[in-house]
């Protein structure tokens, strides 16, 4: 709005005399650089909207591509990424618009390089460098070159070409590609930490599963069979892939708690005692306890507490009954079961198929969600597999 009244106000400037002339001439550049200005911002709120951590980095690249070449219309509008030592991405290029070979979009670069070293006698790859009129194989090109940095480290450089006769590149193009340079070089550094983090996470999932496995080598592997399966039958009920994701999760942890049980409990081979399975029946709770103070565990709580519950109410620990209990604890307890079931163990062999769909069918309802069982019965690839 503002815009249109300062075109408004342009318009209304007479051609009288030399000071009005000089006035609105004036005004018509800084409407013009506010235009300009108003754009670039656009452009980088819709960026930084459309940014995710966690994400592809070549497609977080690609995508930074699409909207920015209609900004400045390059022939070919590139990123180059530096090889990170920490591994979060390697030495890549990505292109928009018209593609060249990744080498002469180098020669390019360095190309604009030494030809601002021969103009200034100073050569900063940390600097935007506007070259024009670089030669190679007889073909004649223009170019920005723009750093991709964050607090002194060289991440990459964003490469605008387009051919002579296109005209020259001017401080407008390097602008959008500096400010769209700059968002993304915070975006590496953001999405390294969050790599490492998450290796640290999933280093620290290994650990608990590990510790837990050497505890109790009877039911080693157990944990990733159940996260297998809650997975599939969560799919087959409409989850998303983040809601895949925090069930995976779920079953490779729902029974962390058997860290605090006694070994001679967890490592009887023959049947248990009243007592014994007390202190077994204890082992969602501890779960529980050992995650609650770590927050990105907070989300698979629910199903960690809650796998042993029935439908009817008598399950444990807190007896919920029907829907009470969480969505995730109901496909976990039937991956669980279904596990339990079809393992041999070394005082008993796996249940028969048959044997095992016709516990389900009884416990549909009573024990177990029915939909749940349904999905299990109506899937191939688990009935198959035993």
């Amino acid at each position: 709005m503002l815009l249109d009244d300062l075109t408004i106000d342009v318009a209304s400037l007479g051609d009288g005399d030399e000071e009005n002339t000089n006035l609105k001439s004036d005004v018509e550049h800084l409407s013009e650089a506010l235009s300009i200005k108003f754009e670039e911002l656009a452009l980088i709120r819709e960026f930084a909207e459309r940014l995710e951590l966690g994400e592809d980095i070549a497609t977080t690249c690609r995508m930074l591509l699409q909207e920015l070449a209609p900004c400045v219309q390059a022939a070919t509008l590139a990123i180059e990424l530096f090889a990170d030592d920490e591994g979060a991405w390697g030495d890549e290029i990505y292109v928009s618009a018209e593609p060249i070979e990744d080498e002469r979009i180098r020669w390019v670069a360095a190309a604009a390089y030494r030809q601002r070293e021969r103009l200034t006698g100073e050569s900063h790859e940390n600097e935007i460098t506007i070259s024009n009129h670089l030669c190679l194989d007889g073909e004649v090109y223009n170019a920005i070159v723009v750093p991709i940095h964050r607090h002194h480290q060289r991440l990459g450089r964003m490469i605008a070409i387009r051919w002579v006769a296109s005209g020259e590149f001017g401080t407008t193009e390097a602008d959008l590609m500096r400010s769209t340079s700059m968002m993304l070089g915070v975006h590496l550094i953001n999405q390294r930490q969050y790599a490492a983090m998450q290796q640290m996470f999933e280093g620290m999932i290994g650990s608990l599963v590990s510790a837990l496995d050497a505890k109790d080598a009877y039911t080693c592997g157990h944990s990733s069979r159940v996260s297998e399966l809650a997975v599939l039958l969560a799919k087959r009920l409409g989850y998303s892939d983040e809601d895949q994701q925090r069930i995976r999760m779920a079953g490779i942890l729902h029974d962390i708690g058997k860290i605090g049980v006694e070994d001679s409990v967890l490592r009887k081979p023959g049947q248990l005692t009243e007592d014994e399975f007390a202190k077994i029946k204890r082992h969602p709770v501890l779960g529980y306890d050992i995650l609650k103070g770590i927050r990105p565990f907070r989300r698979i709580l629910p199903a960690v507490r809650h796998h042993h519950e029935s439908w009817d109410g008598s399950g444990y620990p807190d007896g919920l009954k029907g829907e009470e209990i969480p969505r995730d604890a109901q496909v976990l307890a039937v991956a669980d079961a279904f596990d339990a079931m079809t393992s041999s163990r070394p005082y008993r062999d796996g249940m028969p198929v048959q044997r095992v769909l016709d516990v389900f069918l009884k416990g549909r309802g009573t024990q177990w969600a029915k939909d749940v069982v349904d999905e299990l019965l109506a899937c191939p690839e688990v009935l198959c597999s035993v």
